[in-house]
């Protein structure tokens, strides 16, 4: 294990903040600036070194693209030490979650995990680092389950560190790692992949603890007791390892893991079959072929139809088809539904629950345990009509056949699929789902970070926030304090140094210009007097061959330039900056007298200016 007490970015809020900048894509020198910043808002000095930038998307590597992995590679050299911190992003788009669904749900696939490890080692190679570089892979949320997969399945990094991170799967790891699938094997003595499901999941869970400990030893962990994931990794599948250090963000309302805990194992085993199918069937077909599986019909077969008399349409036009689409649907949601009747059964447990922890009211409570069962009640109703139709097709009867499945399409649209439309707006209009934000949010890093702050500082968003305790308390937001500052600074610099070039230049056009064209015109009369009878013929169209030029006097007049002085405007200009200046210098006092010497404030704004 390499000793890594030397890490320049040593400190939870360090990592937390720079982990949640970096879901901005920030181009790569405005990143920079951000990172020493941050380095000089928390440790109050400089970070003297060399930071250079590597992401994902410059990557040629193929199975980084097609992974959707997205992450960023931070190299800082200070000449005598050097260390690369890979940021992993977390869930950012849909093709994240249902990366999600097969890998952390379905434990089917490790794809990103593998393009980390890919990507680390292309970054890697991109920076020259030598086997002695220390590699810290940051993350949030899903990146967590990718850097640690990773760590644990081949050894990509020496430390991994995570705020709310998804936790690695015990079944993602056996698709994963050839040593840890070749120890399961021989520990429980199964013949084919699929039998990993049936070890019972506690014995499962603790080989795992077991068999990774030594390498938890390099694993930290930032947990939300309130973070959703959190609660998640306490089903089947999911073990936490590592160090975790347990934060309760939000102390008005208890976290959700032990409702979770409370959930049967045999209803996540359901769900997790239902992503199993999902997975293999969208591994052949993409998502459709997915969808397919679950409720017998691809999406795509109704590309382009909008509205009842398009669909009797349809019917009209592909006869087959439809058959073959109503018989897959009956052969499929009955089982869809059993699995899906496991919310409704314990519709009430769930719902209670997120009433007494005090995220939705008792109204909304209400809500959702009725319509729960109007929703279940109507796919019941459809299955029923869909067992009727096959019963009916089955007679042969063609004139039967065609009434029932006309009655089938205005029954599904006009009837079961309106009450269900009607059913989820009244969900959406009763504010469960805006409750429900309370969740999400607890996810999410900066009320992790507000919950970390300790003595006069505290944090708001990633912004750095500091306490003036000399009188009574004023909050300062240092981070936009000396971003304005700095940035101020320069945008007056550039201000005057624009003004300085506006100076020289009307100097050069107007005052050099005017008088090296007089000059000129000077040098001509010169030469034309000098040189009288070079100019004799001029004389030739007057037709006086008798006459010789012997001398020529010019008399000129140089009027001097108007409106040429803008010293006036130029000198408005400069005191506008300097009034600029001014303004932010009195700011940066204003702060500075609100808190005490030892603070170091006057020395963030001096180094802010060097970053």
């Amino acid at each position: 294990m390499k000793d890594l007490a030397n890490s320049l970015l040593d400190t939870p809020e360090i990592k937390s903040r720079l982990i949640d900048i970096e879901y901005g894509n920030l181009e790569a020198d405005k990143l920079e600036d951000y990172i020493r910043q941050l380095y000089l808002e928390e440790t109050g000095e400089l970070l003297d070194g060399e930071i250079s930038i590597y992401n994902s998307s410059e990557s040629t590597n193929e199975t980084i693209a097609d992974s959707d992995y997205n992450g960023t590679a931070i190299h800082i050299n200070t000449g005598n030490h050097e260390e690369m911190y890979v940021i992993s992003q977390g869930t950012s788009d849909t093709n994240d979650w249902l990366y999600n669904l097969k890998s952390m749900l379905a434990g089917k696939t490790a794809d990103q995990a593998k393009a980390t490890d890919n990507f680390v080692r292309e970054a890697s190679n991109h920076f020259n680092l030598n086997e002695s570089t220390d590699i810290t892979g940051l993350s949030h949320s899903l990146g967590h389950n990718n850097n640690t997969i990773a760590y644990l399945s081949y050894g990509t990094f020496d430390e991994v560190f995570s705020v709310n991170g998804a936790q690695p799967n015990y079944y993602e790891l056996y698709v994963a790692s050839t040593e840890f699938r070749r120890a399961v094997i021989k520990e429980f003595s199964i013949l084919n992949d699929n039998d990993i499901y049936e070890i019972p999941p506690k014995e499962l869970h603790d080989f795992a603890m077991e068999y990774y400990k030594d390498k938890g030893e390099n694993i930290n962990q930032v947990i939300s007791k309130d973070d959703p994931l959190y609660a998640v990794s306490v089903v089947r599948g999911f073990f936490t390892l590592g160090n975790i250090t347990m934060i309760d963000t939000n102390p008005d309302v208890p976290g959700l893991r032990e409702m979770m805990a409370g959930v049967p194992d045999e209803v996540v085993r359901d769900f997790q079959k239902l992503a199993i199918d999902f997975t293999i069937a969208s591994e052949k077909g993409g998502t459709n072929g997915g969808i397919e599986e679950l409720i017998g019909v691809n999406p795509s077969a109704f590309d382009g139809l909008d509205g009842k008399a398009n669909y009797i349409g349809y019917y009209l036009f592909h006869p087959g088809e439809v058959d073959t689409i109503i018989r897959s649907l009956n052969d499929k949601v009955p089982s869809l539904i059993n699995q899906l009747d496991s919310i409704t059964e314990n519709k009430d447990t769930i719902f209670n629950s997120l009433y007494e922890a005090g995220y939705i009211t008792k109204d909304q409570k209400d809500i959702m345990i009725e319509e729960i069962g109007i929703l279940d009640k109507e796919i019941n109703e459809l299955q029923q009509l869909l067992e009727r139709n096959v019963e009916v097709r089955d007679t042969g009867n063609p004139f039967a056949s065609f009434g029932g499945d006309i009655a089938l399409v205005v029954k599904l649209l006009n009837d079961h699929m309106g009450t269900i439309k009607e059913s989820l707006q009244r969900i959406q209009d009763g504010g469960i789902i805006d409750n429900l934000h309370k969740i999400v949010e607890s996810h999410g890093i900066p009320e992790l970070l507000s919950a970390m702050s300790e003595g006069n500082k505290s944090y708001l968003g990633t912004d750095m926030v500091f306490t003036a305790t000399n009188g009574d308390p004023i909050k300062v937001n240092i981070s936009a304090s000396l971003r304005l500052y700095r940035e101020g600074t320069i945008v007056l610099e550039e201000k005057l140094a624009t003004v300085s070039k506006l100076e020289e230049a009307i100097h050069e056009e107007l005052a050099v210009s005017f008088k090296e064209e007089k000059l000129k015109v000077m040098a001509e009369i010169n030469q034309i007097e000098a040189s009288p009878t070079s100019y004799a013929s001029f004389l030739e169209e007057y037709k006086y061959p008798l006459y010789k030029v012997k001398s020529v006097s010019v008399i000129e007049t140089f009027l001097p330039l108007r409106n040429a002085n803008l010293d006036e405007e130029i000198d408005q200009l400069k005191r506008s900056a300097e009034s600029g200046h001014t303004y932010i210098e009195t700011y940066r006092k204003a702060i500075e007298d609100l808190f005490q010497e030892e603070d170091n404030i006057s020395q963030l704004f001096d180094f802010s200016r060097r970053i």
